[in-house]
């Protein structure tokens, strides 16, 4: 996948009467203008991102992920999420930041893919506008950045910029630096006062380079590069908690001993345990599951009239409360992610899943499904509901949800002409959904790749389009027979559950799972890489039976493959 290379340019977003004069270079007072920055052969980050909405400047393109060998290194934009956690762990605010930013372009449904997260002019604005307001409302500088009455207010403002930079970049700051931030301190004070000017450096910082980008370039050594201990913090921190590191984690940094994969290893177990790494990476289950929408998923309402948003919010209430149950309170397998009958739902829910659970709307409790109609998180209503139509199920999408998700295969797309012309195919109250989407097996132009799409999702046709089991589409009886063909060791036919029950013990669906582990952590491709791939496998070995997920996570930690990059 191309990479559009950016340098550290910035916008001059910082108030113009209260920058003048404070010697900020371009690329550090504010937010950086381009998108991700990759390491080159010569060792620097290269050219400008040409987004239109960003600022300014010449384009040069290079794969992150070559075809094997290590990824090359990048500057990688913090996610929106990221971003507002971080200015709230830095400021202690009571709550993150709700001011707006520009949503995030989504890659192969991950939102934190670097090649395509740039600061474009709005975007840009909208850190300038939230660093602003939250610095603005700095009161209690005495925690912040206390003086006392004899104390020079340079030396103070430095003691700031020495120790909430450092949290807020990320690393330790050079001499250099300093000075420049004290600059911007230095004119505010003439111009205002001390705590004008604590409020301007953290402004400033609030909208820097090096807060907003994740810096994953490393240092030489020998063909490769690797990640120094402050760069292997940030990334084994965002990744497991989607907070920058704290305190201890910054400690083994300083100490320089993240480089070994035992230190990264204690470290991956410490913050597994807390809840910040359980809100990360049930999002990470979100994301990779393809139930991340923005908003209420909306449907026919004369068609699914017991759907409403209440019920959506429940559905997704149940993915997260099951997801956490496996992962913190069961045995994390992969193998119970797929197949267990134990979930939770509300009166609502329950009544969709043919349960006589009457807890009250928003109310989850534990329910036992039945295991002949429900088996783990590919059978639940909001993966379901998600991969259909707004008034009918989708066995096109379920099909490419199980074959690129789960499994991993690489899909072709359409030829350019079917493309570009699809039609889509219209209900019949007197067809069955499988019998409209029959045709495309029929037809030779489509056949190469709804042969084996369509065969899987047909077997989940006894889920309607918001996941509700029936045994009649349009007054006849379903067909759901399904089958698997292409696969390393799952090929076969199935009918429903079976499916989910076939990819808990395949090789090939665990191998899965740590590459889209390994394309959220490291916000990249990892399917067309023979060293991912290879990876992957070594992961699921370390994992054992039915693959533990956390397992999972930590043997990623400890590979070579975390902290390696290439040195091209």
């Amino acid at each position: 996948m191309p990479l559009i290379l950016a340098a550290s340019a910035c916008s001059t977003h910082v108030d113009s009467r209260r920058s003048g004069g404070s010697g900020l270079p371009a690329g550090e007072a504010v937010a950086g203008a381009g998108g991700t920055h990759a390491i080159g052969a010569g060792g620097a980050a290269q050219g400008l991102g040409a987004d239109p909405g960003a600022i300014g400047g010449a384009v040069n393109v290079v794969a992150v992920t070559p075809a094997s060998g290590p990824a090359r290194g990048v500057l990688r934009l913090l996610t929106n999420d990221e971003y507002r956690n971080s200015v709230r762990s830095l400021l202690n605010l009571p709550a993150n930041p709700s001011d707006d930013l520009q949503p995030e372009t989504v890659t192969e449904s991950y939102r934190n893919f670097s090649d395509v997260l740039i600061v474009t002019g709005t975007l840009g604005g909208q850190y300038a506008s939230l660093a602003k307001r939250v610095a603005g409302e700095i009161t209690d500088f005495q925690t912040l950045a206390p003086c006392a009455q004899d104390a020079a207010p340079r030396e103070c403002a430095g003691a700031l910029v020495r120790n909430f930079g450092k949290l807020a970049y990320r690393r330790p700051l050079s001499d250099a630096e300093v000075e420049t931030h004290l600059g911007l301190f230095d004119g505010e004070l003439a111009r205002s006062s001390y705590q004008e000017g604590i409020r301007l450096v953290i402004e400033a910082m609030l909208q820097a380079p090096n807060l907003l980008y994740r810096f994953e370039l490393g240092t030489p050594s020998g063909n490769t590069r690797t990640l120094d201990s402050y760069e292997s913090a940030s990334l084994l921190s965002y990744m497991l908690t989607s907070n920058p590191p704290d305190p201890e984690l910054m400690a083994g940094a300083d100490a320089n001993t993240l480089t070994t994969p035992a230190a990264r290893e204690t470290q991956a177990r410490r913050l597994l345990a807390t809840d910040l790494a359980k809100n990360s990476i049930r999002s990470f289950m979100r994301q990779w599951s393809q139930i991340d929408v923005i908003g209420p998923l909306q449907k026919d309402q004369k068609a699914y009239p017991t759907y409403s948003a209440e019920l959506w919010a429940s559905m997704l209430a149940e993915t997260n409360k099951f997801f956490d149950s496996v992962m913190w309170q069961g045995d994390a397998t992969f193998k119970t992610l797929m197949t267990s009958g134990n979930s939770f739902a509300d009166g609502p829910l329950s009544t969709l899943y043919g349960s006589d659970n009457q807890s009250a709307p928003g109310t989850l409790a534990p329910i036992v499904l039945n295991p002949t109609q429900r088996s783990g998180l590919l059978t639940q209503a909001a993966v379901l509901a998600s991969h259909s139509k707004l008034n009918e199920s989708f066995p096109i999408a379920r099909g490419k949800l199980v074959r690129k998700r789960f499994l991993c295969q690489d899909l072709p797309p359409p030829p350019p002409a079917i493309a570009k012309n699809v039609v889509p195919i219209p209900v019949d109250p007197t067809s069955t959904g499988r019998e409209r989407f029959e045709a495309h097996s029929t037809n030779p132009t489509c056949a190469g790749c709804h042969a084996l799409i369509d065969p899987v999702g047909f077997g989940l046709e006894n889920y309607d389009g918001i996941g509700q089991w029936r045994i009649l589409d349009n007054n006849k009886p379903i067909n759901s027979a399904g089958n698997l063909t292409a696969t390393r060791d799952i090929d076969g036919p199935f009918t429903s559950v079976e499916l989910s029950q076939k990819l808990s013990m395949s090789t090939e669906a665990q191998d899965c799972f740590s590459l889209q582990a390994m394309r959220w952590a490291f916000g990249r491709e990892t399917f067309k890489n023979a060293t991912d791939r290879a990876l992957a496998t070594s992961i699921t070995s370390q994992a054992g039976s039915g693959m533990n997920m956390q397992e999972a996570l930590v043997a990623l930690i400890k590979s070579d493959s975390f902290v390696v990059r290439s040195a091209q």
